[in-house]
């Protein structure tokens, strides 16, 4: 978490939601989790960023075009590109949802600066990553589960996310956690526990969610005539340094 976000190789990012430890589930909580948002949506160009967001059901909402970019081919996806090569022009799009995109590309810096440049201005980036204060961070730590996936790809913490999204001018409207659990099928009593631990530390959620809303602050042109307009100081009313008064004689 502490290392630095660029590495010179990434990891291959799934394709489908059954490649993840409890995959299905995570895709049911995170459809939950994204329904209210996405219906609140609006425009004519929303992209689904990934496979795993291209697999996701979600409700209808009022934008005219939607599609799904991936690098790998699927067959729920539309545009077939990298990341790291953003195909879209600037404020081209509306609104963009990705999911634990981040997570396996080698430089999510560039990533976020290519999509901030193709959303139009007041345009939202809606963002579902892996939570690395999750306790289930702790089951990736077994032999066998380090290559699986979601553990296998490089986790980035909500603060994070948020600083990198604060440079690029947005202006987070929604940050929480959910999905609470340690990801492991056959421990059904743990996974009621960690339901409970939920309720008091929502940081323990497996996954978090932003949902952020790019900001372009307009510049004030100075007029000719306060350009030209010389400031005088009022030497009358500014206080002396050793002021002294004449003495009488």
């Amino acid at each position: 978490m502490l290392k630095p976000a660029f590495r010179e190789q990434a990891v291959k990012a799934p394709k489908h939601w059954q490649q993840l430890a409890c995959g299905q589930w995570l895709k049911t909580q995170t459809e939950q989790e994204l329904a209210p948002h996405c219906e609140r949506l609006y425009g004519y160009h929303f992209a689904r960023v990934g496979c795993l967001t291209a697999e996701l059901e979600l409700p209808k909402f009022a934008v005219a075009h939607q599609f799904s970019v991936a690098e790998q081919l699927h067959e729920q996806v539309q545009v077939q590109a990298k990341s790291t090569d953003w195909p879209f022009a600037e404020d081209a799009l509306d609104s963009i949802l990705m999911v634990g995109q981040l997570e396996f590309e080698s430089d999510p810096h560039q990533v976020l600066r290519d999509v901030s440049r193709s959303l139009i201005a007041d345009g939202k980036l809606i963002y579902v990553g892996f939570n690395p204060f999750s306790p289930n961070l702790l089951t990736g730590l077994w032999p066998g589960n380090m290559k699986r996936y979601p553990w296998s790809g490089r986790y980035f913490s909500k603060a994070r996310l948020l600083d990198w999204l604060s440079l690029l001018n947005f202006e987070v409207t929604v940050q929480q956690y959910f999905a609470p659990s340690l990801l492991q099928q056959r421990w059904g009593i743990l996974q009621a526990g960690m339901e409970r631990i939920y309720k008091f530390i929502p940081q323990s959620g497996a996954l978090y969610l932003v949902v952020a809303k790019k900001r372009e602050f307009p510049l004030t042109l100075v007029s000719e005539r306060h350009k030209h307009r010389q400031v005088r100081p009022n030497l009358q009313t500014a206080p002396l340094a050793n002021q002294t008064q004449p003495k009488e004689y």
